[in-house]
């Protein structure tokens, strides 16, 4: 890869799946001060972490998971349970409108979806579900991997802008901030997976496509070098006098 395409160390996702580990520790310890404040037992605080932060929780298990071994060998399984895991969550964001409508509740539902969709999307394409699946030619293809970036981070800093107006204490406001970034880190950890595996697969069309220009020089010069030796055969032979050459006529009358 050429320098100019290379990231620096904030974008490459090694840094990014760091990043996003700690944000979902601290967001799981600050969504639960309450009940450590309110000296739960453990069963019980380990329940609440369950119940009000699964999505936390998942994600958290999921990029640990892919910073070990038998993550990285089971890297597309694990995207596998990631999307029905979002697609469930896509459900319930869908119910909670019929309870409570209202604008929050709205882009919540909008973000799901498109973060859904973007997901698959983007760790699907290139594998063998992706493909009996033709997902490069579906319409979720129309819109390009910037294209859902960009529109994804709209949501999320509008759904910042709704929720930091409707809270009252200073905790609120920090969960708030967090939840925020780590959205946006999110959504940029799929934004260069999916920017990577487009780079790989120009690079690899481009090799396909040197190497099949290379074949066709070399056939090329083959079939030269062929009508080269068949026109030689063809030339007849010279034949070479021997002996001591004939005098003229003038010559002999002298």
């Amino acid at each position: 890869m050429s320098k100019k395409n290379e990231k620096d160390f904030f974008d490459s996702p090694s840094m990014i799946t760091f990043i996003l580990i700690g944000l979902l520790v601290v967001l799981i310890i600050l969504s639960q001060s309450f009940a450590i404040q309110s000296h739960m037992e453990a069963g019980d605080i380990f329940r609440s972490i369950i119940n009000h932060n699964s999505v936390y929780l998942i994600s958290l298990i999921y990029f640990i998971l892919i910073r070990v071994k038998f993550g990285k060998k089971y890297f597309d399984y694990l995207n596998v349970i990631m999307f029905a895991f979002f697609v469930l969550t896509t459900f319930a964001s869908l119910f909670t409108i019929f309870q409570s409508f209202g604008f929050s509740s709205i882009l919540s539902l909008a973000f799901n979806v498109l973060f859904t969709l973007y997901f698959g999307y983007s760790f699907f394409t290139s594998t063998v579900i992706g493909k009996d699946l033709k997902l490069s030619d579906s319409p979720l293809a129309e819109i390009n991997n910037g294209q859902y970036y960009y529109l994804l981070i709209g949501i999320i800093a509008i759904s910042l802008i709704v929720s930091l107006v409707s809270v009252n204490t200073f905790e609120d406001v920090v969960v708030y901030l967090l939840e925020a970034i780590y959205q946006f880190m999110f959504v940029r950890y799929i934004y260069l997976y999916k920017e990577y595996i487009e780079t790989k697969e120009k690079t690899s069309s481009k090799n396909k496509k040197e190497e099949q220009d290379e074949d066709t020089v070399t056939k090329e010069v083959i079939v030269e070098d062929d009508k080269v030796q068949d026109t030689s055969l063809d030339k007849p032979k010279e034949t070479k006098r021997r002996g001591r050459p004939k005098k003229n006529k003038e010559e002999d009358l002298k």
